[in-house]
């Protein structure tokens, strides 16, 4: 691991995605910055196909939290000191969900947590999606334009993508019980200005499921134009974790004349 990474942003994919979805910019946080980026597979996909679906969204939670605690110790032995977590849509809700699993179980918190294109618990609607048809489903991942139509168009791949989004929203269909959720780190919220899901107000509404500040940071295109605006994005990661750092540096500076 580089000597120079002292940050591990653990990035959570959107519904029916998997961990891939964050690989073409793992090389590009390795080669530049002082984060290294680790994309969070879900239970039953991708790497970790074999496993059981988990669907229970407290269960989930909690499977996630000792998964990434255990990488962040094992990261700590490398020389890596500070973790963060990134999420965009439906992986916004879980990655902040997880860590306020970490902070009550382990005593850890996040230097800060990056939520994109996300409804805040305390805005989200209950819905019935999970009870969609398969072809219903598949309509809407071929409208929303977040799955490359190569996969799409295969009928075997279609199918475990839209089995991998009925599991998602099943337990996306469980945030509502988050609505008192309040975590202890800042949250950057990031909005896509033409995204048909979630508004810049809408993601305003995070501020009351935090105890720190939140902070905006705007892109162009729709739901998904995240994934082709990555280098904002991991500027914003590097200049907040620096923030962070000075900010504990002067405290430790202040505390010396004490």
């Amino acid at each position: 691991m580089s000597a120079n990474k002292n940050l591990v942003v653990y990035a959570f994919p959107h519904a029916g995605a998997s961990a891939n979805v964050y690989r073409p910019f793992c090389q590009l946080h390795q080669d530049k910055g002082t984060a290294v980026l680790h994309p969070v597979e879900i239970p039953g996909r991708g790497m970790l196909g074999r496993e059981p679906e988990v669907t229970c969204l407290q269960t989930l939670a909690e499977k996630l939290a000792d998964t990434l605690y255990s990488d962040f110790r094992h990261k700590q032995q490398q020389g890596i000191q500070c973790w963060a977590t990134f999420g965009h849509s439906f992986g916004g809700v879980l990655s902040v969900a997880v860590t306020d699993v970490m902070h009550k179980k382990y005593g850890i918190k996040p230097v800060y947590s990056m939520v994109s294109g996300s409804v805040p618990p305390s805005e989200q609607d209950t819905d019935d999606l999970h009870l969609w048809s398969d072809e219903s489903l598949l309509q809407k991942m071929r409208e929303d334009q977040g799955t490359p139509n190569t996969v799409l168009n295969e009928p075997a791949l279609a199918r475990r993508y839209v089995a991998q989004l009925r599991c998602d929203f099943l337990v996306r269909s469980q945030f509502p019980s988050l609505r008192d959720l309040r975590v202890v780190q800042p949250l950057l919220l990031v909005a896509a200005s033409d995204d048909p899901h979630v508004t810049e107000e809408q993601l305003q509404k995070w501020r009351q499921h935090t105890s720190e500040r939140t902070s905006m940071i705007r892109v162009d295109g729709d739901h998904f134009a995240v994934y082709r605006h990555w280098p904002v994005i991991q500027q914003a990661m590097d200049t907040e974790a620096s923030l962070r750092l000075a900010a504990e540096n002067k405290m430790d500076s202040w505390s010396v004349f004490q």
